[in-house]
C-alpha cells in the first residue's frame, strides 16, 4: 500500500477499532465464559445463527494456518535453504502445521506460554524494525520510499485490495473471552486488556510499517518475505552487530508466526468445542483428550484442512506469494463473515437481556450503540466485498475470483450440512 498505509491505518483504528473494541469489551465482560463470539450470537439470534458464526470462526483458522505458515516457510527458506521453490515451502508449512496441532493438544497451562512469549517477541520485532529504520535515517541513510505529504493522501488504487487486511489486523479481541472460564478475573480484565492492547498495537504496527518502508522500495517488497527482507537491509549498515541482531529477529519472526497460530488455535477450538458440547456443531469437534482435556479432534481436523489447502494451492500456483494471498483471502473472508452476526447481536442483547450484569458498558447510550454497531457492520461488509478485488500479484484474476466465491460457498454448504439440525437441551 505504500505510504498511504499510515493514513488508512489511522482511519481504521479511529473509525472501526475504537467502537469495535468498546462493544467487544462490554460483551466480553457480560458473557465471559467459554465460547466467546458463539455465545453472544447464540444468546441474541438463536442456536442456528450461533452455530453458523462458530463454524465460520473455527474454519477460518484452518484456512489461516497455511497462509501464515507460507510466510514462515518463505522466511525460513530465505534464511537457511535458499531454494525459492514453492513445493519446498509448502512442505515446510505442512510440517509446522502438525507441530502446531501437537502443541494445541497440550493442556492450556503449558501451551499458554507460547503465545505469551510470542507477544513479547512480536513487539521486539516491530520495535526493531522501527528503531533500525529511524536510526538509519538519523545516520544519513536515504529512505527507500518518498514520504511526501501527497503520498499520505488515500488513493482508490491497487492498495484498495489490501484494505481488508488492515481491518483483519484489528480483529480478535473477543478471543480472550473464549477462555473466560479459565481466567481468574475475566469481568475486570477483559475490557481493560482490550483497550490497553489496542493502544499498544496501533503504535507497534506503525513502527513496523515505518521500518519496512524506510528499508525496501515498494516495487521490491515481497508479501511473503517482506519483513525479513527489510531487516536484512536495515541491519547491513551496522556491520557484524547488525547481522547478529537481524538473525536473532529473524528467528524471533519465525517463532512469532508459530505463536500467532497457536494463540488462535487455542481460542477458536475452544469456541468450537463449546458449540459442539451444546449440539450445534458436529460432536467430534467437542471431543476432549482423555489426558489433557483439550479438544484434540478439532485440532486434528484443523491440521487436515490446512494440509489439503497447502497441497491444492501449491499444485494450482507457481508462486509462493500467490499461494499465500489466495489462502489468506479465503481465511479472511470467512473470518469477517462471522463478524457480520456479532454487531447486530450487540444491539439485540442490549434490548433482549438488559438484566445481564455488565461490569463494563460502552458509553454514549442507545444512540452511540446503534451508530457504532451499524458503522462497524458496514465496515465488515465492505471489506468482504473488497476481498474479491484482484490483487496486484494476481496471476489469473477472473479464475481466482471464481475460485474464492466457490470455496466460500462450499464452506457455507459444508457448515450447513454438518451443523446438527436440533441442538441438545
Amino acid at each position: 500500500m505504500g505510504v498511504t498505509w499510515f493514513t488508512w491505518w489511522g482511519i481504521t483504528m479511529l473509525l472501526f477499532f475504537v467502537p469495535y473494541g468498546l462493544m467487544t469489551a462490554e460483551l466480553g465482560a457480560a458473557w465471559p465464559g467459554e465460547g466467546g463470539l458463539y455465545v453472544w450470537v447464540r444468546e441474541a439470534l438463536g442456536p442456528r445463527w450461533g452455530s453458523t458464526a462458530a463454524w465460520f470462526y473455527w474454519i477460518n483458522n484452518a484456512y489461516w494456518i497455511p497462509s501464515v505458515y507460507m510466510v514462515f516457510a518463505g522466511t525460513f527458506d530465505t534464511m537457511f535453504l535458499h531454494t525459492g521453490r514453492t513445493w519446498v515451502q509448502a512442505g515446510i508449512a505442512i510440517a509446522v502445521t502438525w507441530l502446531t496441532v501437537a502443541i494445541g493438544i497440550v493442556r492450556l497451562q503449558v501451551s499458554k506460554w507460547i503465545p505469551n512469549l510470542g507477544a513479547v517477541v512480536k513487539v521486539a520485532i516491530f520495535l526493531g524494525l522501527g528503531g533500525l529504520g529511524i536510526g538509519g535515517v538519523l545516520l544519513g541513510r536515504p529512505s527507500a520510499n518518498a514520504f511526501s505529504l501527497a503520498r499520505f493522501v488515500p488513493r482508490w488504487n491497487d492498495s484498495l485490495a489490501y484494505l481488508p487486511v488492515l481491518l483483519y489486523n484489528t480483529l480478535g479481541f473477543e478471543l480472550m473471552s473464549s477462555a473466560g472460564d479459565e481466567m481468574q478475573h475475566p469481568q475486570r480484565d477483559v475490557p481493560r486488556v482490550i483497550l490497553l492492547a489496542g493502544g499498544v498495537i496501533s503504535v507497534v504496527y506503525t513502527l513496523g510499517a515505518l521500518g519496512i518502508l524506510l528499508a525496501v522500495p515498494l516495487g521490491d517488497l515481497s508479501i511473503v518475505t517482506g519483513t525479513y527482507d527489510a531487516l536484512l537491509v536495515l541491519g547491513r549498515p551496522w556491520g557484524a552487530a547488525g547481522d547478529t541482531l537481524v538473525f536473532a529477529l529473524g528467528l524471533g519472526f519465525l517463532y512469532a508466526c508459530v505463536a500467532n497460530i497457536v494463540t488462535w488455535s487455542l481460542g477458536v477450538n475452544r469456541v468450537a468445542a463449546a458449540a459442539a458440547e451444546e449440539g450445534v456443531l458436529p460432536a467430534a469437534l467437542g471431543r476432549l483428550h482423555p489426558r489433557f482435556n483439550t479438544p484434540y479432534v478439532a485440532f486434528v481436523i484443523m491440521g487436515l484442512v490446512a494440509t489439503a489447502l497447502l497441497l491444492g494451492n501449491a499444485a494450482l500456483s507457481q508462486s509462493a506469494t500467490n499461494v499465500f494471498w489466495m489462502i489468506f483471502k479465503l481465511s479472511g473472508l470467512c473470518f469477517l463473515i462471522s463478524y457480520l452476526m456479532v454487531f447486530p447481536s450487540f444491539l439485540i442483547l442490549r434490548r433482549k437481556r438488559p438484566e445481564q450484569p455488565r461490569p463494563y458498558r460502552m458509553p454514549g447510550g442507545p444512540t452511540a450503540a446503534w451508530a457504532a454497531s451499524g458503522f462497524c457492520w458496514v465496515f465488515i461488509a465492505a471489506s468482504c466485498l473488497l476481498f474479491f478485488k484482484q490483487s496486484p500479484s494476481s496471476q489469473d484474476p477472473v479464475r481466482e475470483t471464481w475460485l474464492l466465491a466457490i470455496e466460500t460457498l462450499v464452506t457455507l454448504a459444508a457448515g450447513l450440512l454438518l451443523i446438527p439440525r436440533q441442538a441438545r437441551t
